[in-house]
């Protein structure tokens, strides 16, 4: 262990009219390395996730996260390893995950920074498993199928940002109901992808094609089920090719985060054809977090679900790595690791 820490924090700099941050709002700082208190632990983080999350947290989101400060580290979702423990429940060489700082070394109680308890990677899954299968990304697609979606034999579900964190383990959940699985993604090489990797029947690429003629072509009876993860044009798509009785699960809304997304005209498609649309929020689940990891790391230990793993190398990548994804540059799980697993 080096006396360093080091740590991404909030730049006083201006930042962009969207959602995401700008690189200029990223500052690199230098501390010592924290010192448990009594019912703590001090965690060495090997990964760090970049989701949309971080940055509306250092923006601040109403009602749900109060605004990082400017000169604080920045926090999101990191995975590491115990390496000096004061809790009872807790011992060096645990592998566990939570929302935290954005730095090499970060102490905590038995709850991170959204009062959230942190959690324990199984023992016999990766420390990135604990953020992408496991972790949010794998729980907000079984939350949104499990709850809302309810894909069942014979349905077809048409999954936007297809290729990203959440899609990917969305659409293989929804071929495990016996569904017939369509994926919305940008460019050929990531909707191959889909349908050769990830067993998708049948791929929309965005960048080249017509979204809606291409859903009307794919699902002539309609879309059973719509989970998105984009929103603006492509969900008003999904809403003029709806099957009566459909279930639309609005899941994110890329598509809006940094422009004004376009507005909805086919709204009333909802009305006409019987069907609901209903979001969630994650962390109005966490009571359910141990029955969703359960699950899906069983159909992981199965074979049934491929994680797909964009991990960026180097404490140094933290910017560009949060930034690209707000441009399609990656291709399901965004991570940064900042050093070796300790416990391997």
């Amino acid at each position: 262990m080096t006396d360093m820490n080091r740590q991404w924090c909030v730049a006083d700099a201006p930042g962009g009219s969207g959602l995401g941050l700008t690189h200029e709002q990223f500052e690199y700082r230098e501390a010592a390395i924290p010192e448990p208190r009594d019912g703590e632990v001090l965690i060495r983080n090997v990964y760090f996730s970049c989701d949309p999350m971080n940055h509306a947290w250092v923006k601040g989101m109403e009602e749900r996260f109060r605004a990082i400060p400017i000169g604080q580290p920045m926090c999101g979702g990191v995975a590491g390893r115990v390496v000096a423990s004061r809790h009872p429940d807790f011992k060096p060489g645990d592998a566990v995950t939570g929302f935290l700082e954005f730095a090499d070394y970060v102490t905590t109680g038995a709850f991170d920074r959204t009062g959230t308890p942190l959690q324990r990677i199984p023992t016999d899954f990766s420390l990135a498993s604990g953020l992408a299968t496991l972790g949010m990304t794998g729980l907000c697609a079984y939350f949104g199928l499990a709850d809302i979606g309810k894909p069942t034999l014979g349905d077809t579900v048409v999954v936007s940002g297809a290729a990203g964190a959440i899609g990917t383990i969305a659409g293989q959940l929804a071929k495990l109901s016996g569904a017939r699985v369509i994926g919305i993604a940008g460019g050929g090489s990531k909707c191959a992808m889909l349908t050769g990797e990830l067993g998708f029947d049948a791929a929309i690429d965005y960048k080249a094609e017509d979204v809606a003629a291409r859903m009307a072509e794919l699902a002539p009876r309609g879309i059973d089920v719509f989970f998105d993860n984009v929103g603006g044009g492509i969900l008003d798509a999904a809403l003029a090719n709806m099957a009566h009785g459909g279930r639309i699960v609005i899941c994110g809304g890329i598509a809006g985060y940094n422009a004004q997304a376009p507005g909805l005209h086919n709204h009333m498609a909802l009305a006409m054809r019987g069907c609901t649309m209903a979001g969630f929020f994650f962390f109005d689940h966490v009571g359910r977090f141990a029955e969703g990891v359960a699950r899906l790391a069983d159909w992981m230990r199965g074979g049934h679900i491929k994680e797909v793993l964009d991990i960026a190398d180097g404490f140094d990548k933290v910017p560009e790595a949060a930034l690209g994804q707000f441009m399609g540059a990656n291709r399901g799980k965004q991570l940064v690791k900042i050093v070796e697993d300790p416990g391997t």
